[in-house]
């Protein structure tokens, strides 16, 4: 009998989402999700620098230890500040409020962003993390090769998770998610999930995401807590090493 999967992940984690991210845990764990993924942001905005809130390091180090997987999300999750091309300006407007961090860069710099990012995760939470997911899911050509280059062992776009060394794809499946922004984002996002119910419902590994934004309003909340439950009904959750193949 083949069991189907949930593939839950958090995204933003950052000090800057501290009581949020605690009560989005406690949801999880009401649910029976004990096993999901952390998206964690070291330094969110340029204003949240993970050396400086202990009491949060020394949380998600607890949380690791109980089976929560902590996966690198960028640096600081805002726009690099590098000239785009019309596309990926379309791109950015359309999944991002300008935090296509990893977007328009080349590859040196990409490969700079993603060791340091690391590095400080290893330095604040004693953890060697395995993968990476670039904010907004949004990557440049660049991303991509300094990627292969950086020992990573899995990344994730939005409608995709493969190992950048070889670029194959461990699983293809677009994410669920609500969406910030605006009316019109929110709705088309909210047409999205639910007709994933539909569209994905006989499919073994579902994705989804959930932002601390979605649990800072309390109809988004409860929606995606509804979701959650009706997919917990038939679903385990796993985590992105989870899925990956035997060595």
């Amino acid at each position: 009998m083949i069991v189907k999967r949930l593939q839950l992940a958090v995204h933003d984690v950052s000090p800057a989402h501290f009581d949020t991210l605690r009560k989005i845990h406690s949801a999880m764990v009401e649910l029976g999700a004990v096993r999901y993924s952390m998206l964690v942001v070291p330094d969110y905005h340029g204003r949240w620098p993970l050396e400086e809130f202990p009491d949060f390091c020394r949380w998600l180090r607890e949380l690791e230890e109980n089976g929560v997987e902590m996966v690198l999300h960028g640096c600081r999750h805002e726009g690099s500040g590098n000239r785009l091309s019309t596309a990926d300006r379309i791109r950015s407007s359309l999944f991002t409020r300008s935090e296509g961090e990893f977007m328009g860069l080349d590859e040196k710099a990409a490969e700079k962003l993603l060791q340091k990012g690391r590095e400080t995760l290893k330095r604040t939470l004693d953890i060697e993390v395995s993968g990476f997911v670039a904010p907004a899911w949004l990557y440049s050509r660049g991303t991509i090769a300094a990627l292969a280059k950086t020992g990573f062992i899995f990344a994730e776009n939005r409608w995709r998770i493969w190992t950048p060394r070889t670029g194959r794809t461990i699983l293809r499946m677009p994410a669920v998610n609500y969406s910030g922004g605006g009316l019109l984002k929110r709705f088309i996002a909210a047409l999205w999930v639910m007709a994933s119910g539909i569209i994905l419902g006989g499919s073994e590994t579902v994705r989804f995401a959930v932002h601390p934004c979605d649990f800072e309003d309390d109809v988004i909340r409860n929606t995606v807590m509804k979701r959650l439950k009706t997919l917990l009904s038939k679903r385990e959750t796993v985590s992105f090493t989870d899925l990956l193949p035997a060595p």
